[in-house]
């Protein structure tokens, strides 16, 4: 059976030994907490079609990249304490797909990440949808996968 999680917090980094970039989502919370592993494959296919979702939804630019960590929902952005990120590191799991469905009764997104085990979902405005992927694409290690600055 799948786990079902509700993401509060984006977290993400790139571990060099694995060569991709981790997304952890509730670092902090133990329970609630998964790590994703994403490709850089993934990465490539994933952020023009996400860019493509929030114009065709939203009609709204890019969001200026966050410094560090990013919550969610009302709550501010948060530097990510990231000796702790690696202490309550959990086992990995390979993301394997992305969902976007737009409800527009409400104008939010359901964003929902999945892995073999875990479903990470969360409900988001336009502008956090577009955060949420600015901060990803902060963690890609630009030079060493061979990616412009301006992807």
């Amino acid at each position: 059976m799948k786990r079902n999680i509700t993401a509060q917090t984006f977290t993400p980094s790139y571990d060099a030994l694995e060569d991709r970039i981790r997304l952890s989502i509730n670092y902090q919370d133990m329970e609630k907490r998964v790590d994703f592993m994403i490709t850089r494959s993934f990465i490539l296919n994933l952020l023009p079609t996400a860019e493509e979702f929030v114009m065709q939804y939203y009609g709204t630019p890019t969001a200026p990249v966050p410094q560090e960590g990013v919550k969610t929902k009302n709550e501010a952005l948060s530097k990510t304490d990231f000796s702790n990120l690696e202490l309550l590191q959990t086992g990995d799991e390979l993301l394997t797909e992305v969902n976007f469905s737009f409800k527009a009764q409400t104008k939010q997104t359901l964003l929902t990440f999945n892995s073999q085990k875990t479903a990470a979902q969360i409900d988001l405005d336009g502008f956090m949808l577009t955060q949420i992927f600015q901060v990803i694409k902060s963690a890609i290690p630009r030079i060493k996968w061979g990616i412009s600055h301006h992807f």
